[in-house]
């Protein structure tokens, strides 16, 4: 599904989209929904030189590597992700060694439109 948007909605937008972190997170999700301790294992693991620090990053955002990602600094960045309707965690499955569960994260949308003129 594409989403539309005008420039008057694009703020939360950015917001949402600013920290590099955060792309990562939609990356790991992209191929397939996955689980909060899915997403925090393989960042944890990612290739952090990639990664180009934001000016706009107040320090939630960006950490020198994922190595020393916490889970409640990841998830603050699904609920802001969440927030902007980019991914959502509706569905609850077994937490896995355990009898309680946890939520599965996905995409809600394929791509952005962004329409400058109205």
């Amino acid at each position: 599904m594409t989403r539309e948007i005008n420039l008057n909605e694009i703020e939360g937008y950015i917001k949402a989209l600013h920290c590099p972190i955060r792309w990562d997170i939609i990356r790991v999700i992209n191929e397939e929904p996955k689980t909060s301790e899915q997403i925090y294992e393989i960042l944890k693991n990612i290739d952090n030189k990639k990664l180009v620090k934001s000016e706009n990053c107040k320090g939630k955002c960006f950490h020198s590597h994922h190595k020393n990602l916490k889970k409640p600094t990841l998830y603050y960045h699904l609920r802001e992700l969440e927030s902007a309707g980019l991914i959502e965690g509706n569905k609850m499955v077994d937490k896995e060694g355990s009898i309680s569960k946890e939520k599965q994260w996905e995409l809600t949308i394929e791509s952005l439109k962004i329409n400058f003129k109205d």
